[in-house]
């Protein structure tokens, strides 16, 4: 009897192992490759019409914005993380963060990933001369994404004419063997590329036929999906992926319209100042909320959860905050350690098409507006008070978005973004690490989040720029960041324990600017993030 007893609780005890194991398995199995329906090229020319089809369609598309790609095929042909180590910092994760601009560089930067020799032959003698300390510093930040455990990247294209038609997060997670997951946010459905639309000549009523062709997509390659991506050698457990509710701008009903003179001025302005082209950018879809969970041992729960940010930028930062404010809403339970990176698109502007009635408008609700005019009514040497006042707000507020924000005077409309982010706490008590100390920064610099994101001479050093800058201030932007969940009481307590907090970040923008033509518009970000508590 006791034989028979024992021997059916080794039976359970077997069944459940080898059940377990079976779930095991056929979960590794199932996302080991998948990825969403795409939509036909008849399905997108029915949604440049009409973005809100309903009936079979409608549901298609939102099966798509729900059903990330995720490939775990590195990991299960033997790719195991780099994890680097350093006298100072022992075991540590380095995590690589970049916008590559619309994916239409994706060749270069694969060269800049795989190897320093291809890399090299991209580098502008005539920007930098071979052998130099420039060059030496150019290289020695190209090896810094060499040893990257984790790449998280934004505007990443499938199947655009732009960018070749290529699965750009693909292409580079085979060329670098890592397990990667993929969020669509958009599918471009601008009618000239979809050939629903015609090039005319400025004044006149014939076709650019060469124009037209140059835009219009190959219908049997196109898919026109535009999206975010968390390349990785650890393994991916969980992907979570949908449209967010806090939508600030309709790239469908927004652009639609035909502009008017005001934004045709802006828009030659940005050509002949600044070398940008803005135009019609006309898409279906929106900002993401995009989670990936990834297996990394040795952490708590041996998970580390990856949260890519694009924040919207046609809108001013109330929308920004907005968006953030949802995506902080879906995170506050999780347990373990915690990264928020990405584009947060943290500049004051607005890029959706303006219109002399909006700028009145916004004008009018302004209060600093109000307080100019009032000061030139009341006040004697009002030209000398607003002049200080304009010049002492660009001077607090230039390449730094965390300035103090002091109403009216002075006002940084930015910053709450930042105060969001400082201010939050997960249910388990943790926050996002602002610490920034001479020791754990990349080049001795001190204040406000100068261990994650690199800051410079003054405000934060700069990831993104238009073309061509001017006095290499205007048109140069901090936009992309780090936060790193930590267990202090304190988001800014320089005594609390480094163990896996965010040090040594910087910023690649010499590797990319030495290009000809620059990868993107962006520059990529880097941090290390140690295992234990570095020895410094």
């Amino acid at each position: 009897m006791k034989w028979q007893k024992s021997s059916w609780k080794i039976l359970v005890v077997v069944f459940i192992i080898a059940g377990g194991t079976f779930f095991l398995s056929r979960s590794i199995t199932v996302n080991e490759f998948q990825q969403p329906e795409f939509l036909t090229f008849n399905e997108l020319r029915k949604l440049s019409k009409n973005p809100h089809p309903g009936g079979l369609l409608e549901l298609k598309l939102n099966r798509f914005w729900r059903t990330p790609i995720i490939s775990n095929e590195a990991y299960r042909h033997g790719t195991r993380p780099h994890s680097p180590s350093d006298p100072r910092l022992g075991h540590y994760l380095r995590l690589v963060s970049w916008n590559i601009e619309k994916s239409i560089y994706m060749e270069n930067a694969i060269k800049a990933f795989s190897a320093a020799d291809r890399f090299s032959t991209l580098i502008d003698p005539t920007k930098v001369q071979p052998n130099s300390s420039e060059y030496q510093n150019i290289m020695r930040q190209r090896d810094k994404l060499s040893n990257a455990d984790i790449i998280v990247l934004q505007e990443m294209d499938i199947g655009v004419k732009r960018s070749g038609y290529i699965n750009a997060a693909g292409e580079l997670a085979k060329a670098l063997d890592m397990n990667y997951a993929y969020g669509a946010e958009q599918l471009e459905i601008d009618p000239i590329y979809l050939g629903l639309e015609k090039i005319y000549h400025q004044g006149s009523t014939t076709v650019d036929q060469e124009a037209t062709d140059f835009y219009t997509a190959d219908s049997t390659q196109y898919k026109g999906v535009f999206g975010c991506a968390v390349l990785s050698r650890y393994p991916i457990k969980h992907v979570e992926v949908f449209q967010l509710k806090s939508q600030a701008y309709d790239w469908h009903a927004g652009e639609k319209p035909k502009v008017g003179a005001v934004e045709k001025v802006r828009r030659g302005g940005a050509k002949a100042i600044f070398l940008n082209m803005m135009t019609r950018e006309m898409k279906v879809g929106g900002r993401i909320y995009f989670r990936v969970d990834l297996a990394v041992p040795g952490l708590p729960g041996g998970t580390l959860t990856i949260i890519n940010v694009h924040l919207e930028i046609k809108c001013l930062p109330k929308g920004r905050e907005a968006q953030m404010s949802e995506i902080l809403s879906y995170i506050k339970r999780i347990k373990h350690p915690v990264i928020l990176v990405g584009d947060f698109n943290s500049a004051p502007v607005d890029l959706s098409p303006t219109s002399a009635w909006r700028i009145t408008e916004r004008t009018a609700k302004n209060p600093e507006t109000w307080l100019s005019i009032g000061t030139s009514v009341l006040l004697p040497h009002a030209l000398v008070i607003n002049t200080a006042r304009y010049t002492t707000k660009i001077t607090k507020n230039l390449q730094d978005p965390t300035a103090k924000d002091i109403p009216m005077l002075s006002p940084n409309r930015v910053k709450p973004l930042f105060d969001m982010i400082e201010h939050y706490r997960f249910n388990d008590g943790g926050a996002f690490d602002f610490r920034g100390d001479v020791k754990h920064s990349v080049n001795g610099k001190d204040g406000t989040l100068a261990n994650s994101n690199q800051r410079d001479l003054k405000g934060f050093k700069t990831t993104f720029s238009v073309k061509r800058s001017l006095v290499e201030v205007i048109g140069k932007y901090r936009l992309d960041w780090v936060f790193v969940k930590s267990y202090l009481k304190d988001t800014r307590d320089l005594t609390g324990p480094y163990r896996f907090a965010p040090l040594f970040g910087e910023t690649l923008e010499e590797m990319n600017t030495s290009l000809t033509p620059p990868i993107s518009d962006h520059h990529p970000n880097v941090v290390d993030i140690p295992f234990q508590e570095p020895k410094i």
